[in-house]
């Protein structure tokens, strides 16, 4: 018997919800601990370069493999299980979105930006492809940084929802998924930003030259 989902918000918040605990996982961090035995989190964070490092490829690979699945099922299962309708499949991949972004427990957030493209891939490709025509070239441009990024973001999401969708429900989880997007970038930024200004404090004050001693 087939399980479906009439769409309404309760449903759409329950799906955000669930969709933020998978997008939360732990993939590589669990992977690394089963196999090694270590903690991913001492290599610096969880992501596919701490994991190459920790694990070694084929570990990274499966992982990479795995976060990439997550967006995926989750904006194709909403998809299907709500008779095809395009905000509730776009509300749970706002939740898989935040989730990657701003997990609560063992790893620290990433983009954001994994579980959007593969989830928009199998649920909304038409808004994937929207979305990707405007800011994938940006994106490579800015190296997914800066204001410039953020502005495309900004437009691209709810845009390409709207317009592969003509229902303006989708509006609102295009607006949780930019400010995700946006807010972790800067955060990013803000963290490098620290980490440089720390090591330029450092350089500075070790290669001062010696005060000249003063003849008493």
């Amino acid at each position: 018997m087939a399980v479906n989902v009439t769409p309404t918000p309760l449903t759409a918040a329950i799906a955000f919800v669930i969709a933020y605990a998978v997008g939360a996982l732990p993939v590589a961090w669990l992977l690394v601990r089963r196999e090694k035995g270590i903690d991913l989190r001492l290599f610096g964070g969880t992501g596919a370069i701490d994991t190459l490092r920790a694990a070694g490829p084929s570990t990274a690979l499966l992982a990479g493999l795995i976060e990439l699945l997550k967006g995926g099922v989750v904006g194709l299962t909403a998809f299907l299980l709500s008779h095809h309708t395009d905000w509730f499949a776009a509300s749970a991949i706002a939740g898989c979105v935040v989730g990657d972004a701003f997990p609560i427990g063992f790893r620290r957030g990433g983009r954001g930006l994994v579980p959007l493209i593969s989830g928009l891939a199998l649920s909304l490709p038409l808004a994937g492809l929207l979305c990707a025509v405007i800011a994938v070239p940006v994106a490579i441009f800015t190296r997914m940084r800066g204001s410039v990024y953020d502005l495309a973001v900004t437009i691209a999401v709810p845009l390409g929802l709207l317009l592969a969708s003509f229902d303006w429900r989708t509006l609102p989880p295009a607006i949780v998924i930019v400010l995700a997007l946006v807010v972790r970038s800067r955060l990013r930024r803000g963290a490098r930003a620290r980490a440089a200004l720390t090591r330029g404090a450092g350089a500075t004050i070790l290669d001062l030259p010696p005060s000249p001693r003063q003849e008493p």
